[in-house]
């Protein structure tokens, strides 16, 4: 069926192209909307569930290839659609907004994070840890900033044990690994990990061994009297997006070579074979996973060995140079977030006998961020 009747009542109208609803809003935008689309997300109490907002209609009871549309209105900023088999649906001109999935609209809706370098210590994302703790306008600036850099730092935090537990709390349940829920990076003899001892450690990302990596990680400065020790951090996403510029086959490359990744001790043998970057469907960076520590022995096929090391020493060779190195010299009551799937840290050697270096950290998801930002926004 094809109809090229349109019904305007000044705020949108409407008109049939086929499967599609066209609707034209008054800013000249055009969106369309297919009727197995519009159906299938059905407003109503008998199609979704007042309370849940869980979806009640099944799909499965249409047939996709009869025509299912009756009749089409606008009134008072709403789209009517009768179906033909007389249920009713009443979309909001909102909500028809928020989610238009024409090319345009989806990408409108992206988020465009901030890439950054050194230079980003000329107006680093800080904020007191008072307004995070009291309020939610000041938890969710705290939340837009770690979103948009990656990171951010929350100043004057109370040097107490476990009070980065309280902060993470703010947001939600904490991750709990094999290094548990609560760590402490400190200097010890016999570590089960290289943060534990006085080493430089160069750039990575935590665990990237684990199907899925901890999303986000705060590191809580209570005691630094030691000589050296800075901390790093570098944008993955950055350095990522520099070295496709300079090599499209190499940043390819690690988009698609699955590399094994491996930590171990007497109690655990955590292994996962994953891709260094990682897309998304609109082709942006989600994810880095960096660690030669834990890169076990290279498990893939002969012909790519060579090739992933090109790439991979092309990729290390950006992440390593200065200008793309942040360093902070952290003080009690600084505390670090930032998110481990895309800001890279480390840290420089430092000599536990000139005095303690004493950070402790857990982990966040990454899906528990972005809920709680979603729903500060929602309420604020």
């Amino acid at each position: 069926m094809s109809e090229s009747a349109t019904i305007s009542d000044g705020m949108i109208s409407v008109e049939r192209e086929g499967d599609l609803c066209v609707l034209n809003w008054t800013d000249g935008r055009k969106e369309g909307f297919h009727s197995l689309w519009l159906r299938d997300n059905c407003q109503c109490a008998d199609c979704l569930h007042p309370q849940t907002r869980e979806r009640l209609f099944d799909l499965m009871t249409l047939d996709p290839n009869s025509d299912l549309i009756d009749h089409l209105e606008t009134q008072n900023g709403s789209l009517f659609v009768t179906w033909s088999d007389g249920h009713q649906s009443q979309f909001s001109e909102r909500w028809l907004h928020e989610h238009a999935y024409g090319e345009d609209a989806r990408q409108a809706r992206r988020e465009k994070p901030t890439l950054w370098t050194s230079e980003v210590k000329n107006s680093l994302p800080e904020i007191n840890y008072e307004k995070v703790m009291s309020g939610d306008e000041g938890l969710l600036s705290f939340l837009d900033m770690l979103c948009d850099y990656g990171f951010a730092l929350i100043r004057q935090t109370p040097t107490r044990d476990l009070e980065v537990t309280r902060v993470a709390s703010r947001i939600s349940f904490l991750r709990e690994t094999n290094f548990g829920r609560e760590f402490d990076v400190i200097s010890k003899p016999n570590p089960n990990n290289v943060a534990y001892t006085a080493l430089e450690l160069q750039s990575h990302s935590d665990l990237p061994n684990w199907e899925v990596p901890p999303g986000t990680q705060f590191l809580h400065c209570l005691e630094f009297d030691a000589e050296g020790g800075e901390s790093t951090l570098v944008d993955g996403f950055a350095a990522a997006r520099q070295l496709q510029s300079m090599s499209p086959e190499d940043f390819d490359l690690l988009c698609q070579l699955r590399i094994p990744f491996r930590f171990h001790d007497s109690d655990w043998d955590i292994r996962r074979s994953a891709t260094t970057l990682a897309l998304d469907s609109f082709e942006e960076l989600e994810e880095i996973r960096f660690h030669s520590a834990l890169t076990a022995p290279l498990d893939i096929p002969s012909d790519q060995v060579l090739p992933f090391y090109r790439a991979y020493r092309a990729l290390t060779e950006i992440i390593r140079k200065p200008e793309n190195i942040l360093k902070l010299k952290l003080r009690p009551g600084d505390l670090l977030v930032f998110n481990n799937r895309r800001a890279l840290h480390g840290r420089a050697a430092f000599d536990p006998n000139t005095g303690p270096r004493h950070l402790q950290g857990c982990y966040v998801d990454n899906d528990d961020v972005m809920s709680k930002r979603r729903v500060l926004r929602r309420r604020l």
